[in-house]
């Protein structure tokens, strides 16, 4: 299962744009990217396909999946989620069953020590065998069923730490 991690695709200047819209959006508690609605602790915000093109980031995203290993047809849509975590929120290894999943890292800034990082596991759950840190701007694009969690950010950091998530349905891979 292939995970494949992008830098320095998205100008700062639209990675400010994205971060505006992201803070205006209208949140909701509960568990938007999951079926599981028994953990209500998580603030997410769902975005239309229009909604997540006018982020610009749906360009961006298209623009990768031609070179992606996981050949993706980033046209069909499922859902699209923002997802808001605070410091010392609580979270537990999930995987997405059929879809692929481009992860954008929102905040502008992100230090180290922070933490939040994103933490993909082996199908037992004992080991993470790859990390992708949070960078601001940074595209991480996984196959869903790969077991992953988010590594609980830092009270040194912000207060806030967003991302999105576009998903897309696997049965839409390209041949090759």
């Amino acid at each position: 299962m292939k995970i494949e991690i992008y830098d320095n695709q998205v100008p700062y200047i639209q990675q400010q744009d994205i971060y505006g819209y992201v803070k205006k959006s209208n949140y909701r508690i509960g568990w938007g990217d999951r079926e599981d609605e028994s953990y209500v602790d998580c603030i997410y915000s769902s975005y239309t396909l229009d909604e997540f093109k006018e982020t610009g980031l749906y360009d961006v995203f298209k623009k990768l999946s031609p070179l992606s290993e996981l050949k993706p047809n980033v046209d069909n849509f499922e859902r699209c989620i923002v997802n808001l975590s605070k410091c010392g929120d609580y979270y537990f290894s999930h995987a997405h069953k059929n879809e692929i999943v481009f992860l954008y890292y929102v905040n502008l800034e992100w230090k180290d020590g922070y933490a939040g990082e994103t933490l993909f596991y082996n199908d037992d759950l004992k080991d993470a065998h790859t990390v992708s840190s949070f960078v601001p701007g940074r595209i991480t694009i996984f196959d869903g069923e790969i077991p992953h969690t988010i590594r609980p950010q830092s009270t040194y950091g912000p207060d806030y730490r967003f991302t999105i998530s576009y998903f897309i349905r696997k049965e839409t891979y390209e041949s090759e």
